[in-house]
């Protein structure tokens, strides 16, 4: 694994989108450009290694080069001049020899938004562990499942962590997928059909995929953007997810429900007006940044329309988003594993809850159990007239229970027992929680085995 290939703070991922960044990775790209052209005769090889040398942004005073593109508005052109400039009379005429500006900065920007979503994927292999840990711990914790917003059956905590973290191995089935579409070199000169490159573009092209690990296009045309778009929309999807889990947790903080609460320190003040307040926190901030990523759709959309074989609003519009939506994401992805890692669950206050309806929300166990002898239909309706009987005359459901023809007392308190009434939860949470663990050190393993390129 290189030494490069490892989980970076959110940080150290912002300074990926610096501007200053991106200028390294075209000098890269050009840098690799050039030597490959010299590899295969297309220019000297001394030509090749002297301005692949001078790709080197600590060679150039970068303010200087930021005000001449300012100027010249041409990034890619006025860069390979200052290359130019620090090169021999001779060699100089080999800068930039061939390519185009899209095929330097469409390279520069995959090579970022690879190093980005290998850090994307740390996160989300963290995501499925804290999972997995969550729905094993609370796999038998009962809580109530709610339906149309009302108290339904029993089920476990851990299998609500169970529903999330399935959302979530699909998602990274998703990401996973996309890489052999995402990764892909565009470099086919001007406008696509490499005819600058002496008859040898397809050997250059082929090169150069090796050199950066990217995977090959029939057509590299500039008009391609439906890679990074359709990446977009995926973050979109997972932005829309995370949000709904915000706000499902921040349902169950409520006063009145209190299933769950965040831990905090102690000098987090709750409201600046009502001293008993204990806002939640952390869950409001992911809700916020799930929401910012799934309003990211339409600019996914957006990025779609390109004018014939490519134009330069397109490529400025592409960089503006990438700016923009990537740092987000690893870092809404950041705050999803921090507010599960602050989770307190009250098994306590999710018993009480369950109890609210006094044992009404056991009346499918118990239809089901006289089901076979006197039929569903006939089950339903002696039940029905049971529950109705008890909330009329505000009796006990268990009492009314006892004093039918169809039910003993041992089976009444099995039927209106908790633990027999959670269905497959905790299976269900246990087996969701070994899968998610293995996926996410599968996960890991490949995200650090990808060869990286740095520039």
């Amino acid at each position: 694994m290189s030494k490069y290939n490892k989980k970076k703070s959110i940080k150290d991922i912002n300074r990926f989108f610096e501007e200053k960044n991106f200028y390294k990775s075209y000098l890269f790209v050009e840098k690799e450009f050039s030597l490959t052209l010299g590899k295969l005769n297309i220019i000297p090889k001394k030509s090749a290694l002297e301005i692949s040398q001078k790709c080197n942004l600590n060679l150039f005073n970068f303010k200087q080069i930021q005000n001449e593109i300012k100027r010249t508005n041409a990034p890619i052109a006025t860069l390979a001049n200052f290359i130019a400039m620090k090169c021999t009379k001779e060699n100089r005429k080999f800068v930039h020899y061939g390519a185009t500006t899209h095929n330097i900065m469409h390279t520069g920007i995959v090579l970022i938004l690879r190093n980005s979503h290998i850090q994307s994927m740390y996160r989300i292999s963290d995501c499925l562990k804290i999972l997995s840990d969550l729905s094993h711990k609370y796999s038998d914790t009962p809580m109530i499942a709610r339906t149309n917003g009302q108290h339904s059956m029993p089920i476990t905590f851990g299998f609500k962590v169970s529903e999330w973290t399935e959302l979530i191995l699909r998602l990274e089935e998703r990401f996973t997928e996309i890489e052999k579409r995402l990764f892909i070199l565009i470099f086919g000169g001007a406008v696509g059909a490499m005819h600058s490159f002496k008859g040898k573009g397809e050997l250059i092209y082929k090169n150069l995929c090796k050199k950066f690990n990217l995977k090959k296009v029939l057509i590299p045309s500039r008009s391609v953007v439906d890679n990074i778009s359709e990446y977009i929309l995926l973050c979109s999807h997972f932005g829309s997810v995370v949000k709904n889990i915000g706000s499902e947790l921040s349902f169950h903080m409520r006063d009145e429900i209190k299933e769950i609460y965040e831990k905090q320190n102690k000098k987090t003040i709750g409201s600046s007006t009502m001293p008993q307040k204990i806002n939640p926190k952390y869950v409001y901030r992911l809700i916020t940044l799930g929401k910012e990523m799934e309003s990211c759709f339409l600019k996914g959309v957006n990025m779609m329309e390109t004018q014939n074989e490519g134009d330069l609003g397109s490529q400025y519009y592409i960089i503006d988003i990438i700016k923009d939506i990537f740092p987000k994401f690893n870092l809404m992805l950041e705050e999803l594993n921090n507010l599960f890692k602050k989770l307190v669950i009250k098994r306590d206050k999710m018993i009480d809850n369950i109890n609210l309806t006094q044992d009404l929300i056991y009346s499918e166990n118990v239809t089901m159990f006289l089901a076979p002898t006197i039929g569903k239909k006939r089950a339903y309706e002696v039940v029905g007239k049971i529950i109705k009987q008890a909330r009329s005359e505000k009796l006990s459901f268990k009492k009314l229970l006892s004093l039918s023809s169809y039910l003993k007392n041992e089976n009444i308190n099995q039927l209106l027992d908790v633990k027999k009434n959670i269905g497959n939860s905790e299976k269900m949470a246990k087996k969701l929680s070994k899968i998610s663990k293995i996926r996410s050190i599968k996960l890991k393993n490949r995200i650090k085995k990808i060869p990286q390129v740095f520039y």
